[in-house]
């Protein structure tokens, strides 16, 4: 069962935030003629940051299967056996995670650190989880 992830308000303004910035740097350096090597270093920056935040707005979703859950977030991918998941529960930690809303469902397994997500249905994801595995807790 595939469960989409939730994007948030200000995962948009952040993007057009950094966005915003390099194209005004941009346009104000090539107007001054200046282009130095820390304005270039900058902008690669920025341009790291957006292979971070837009492939998240294409592909942010959860696969629970039989056996596997897999987190796809942007680039990046993470598989969890359904077995070594021993808790479920809702966190309101702002810390760095697969998610792009604070609204988020946080993942305890035995072999891996704690994962977080969001997502649009998360009592769904947790039914799913639990229907899967009966020995996960979950904790409000």
């Amino acid at each position: 069962m595939i469960f989409k992830g939730k994007i948030a308000t200000w995962w948009y303004v952040v993007i057009a935030i950094l966005n915003g910035v390099a194209i005004a740097s941009l346009i104000y350096q090539t107007w001054s003629g200046n282009l130095s090597l820390i304005f270039v270093l900058n902008l690669a920056v920025f341009l790291l940051f957006d292979l971070y935040f837009i492939p998240v707005l294409f592909k942010n979703e959860v696969t629970v299967t039989k056996k596997v859950v897999t987190i796809k977030f942007g680039l990046l991918t993470k598989e969890i056996p359904v077995q070594d998941i021993r808790c479920v529960k809702k966190m309101k930690v702002y810390s760095a995670s697969l998610a792009a809303s604070f609204d988020r469902i946080g993942i305890e397994s035995y072999r891996m650190t704690d994962v977080f997500v969001a997502l649009e249905d998360n009592e769904a994801f947790i039914k799913e989880l639990m229907r899967k595995n009966r020995k996960i807790k979950y904790l409000i």
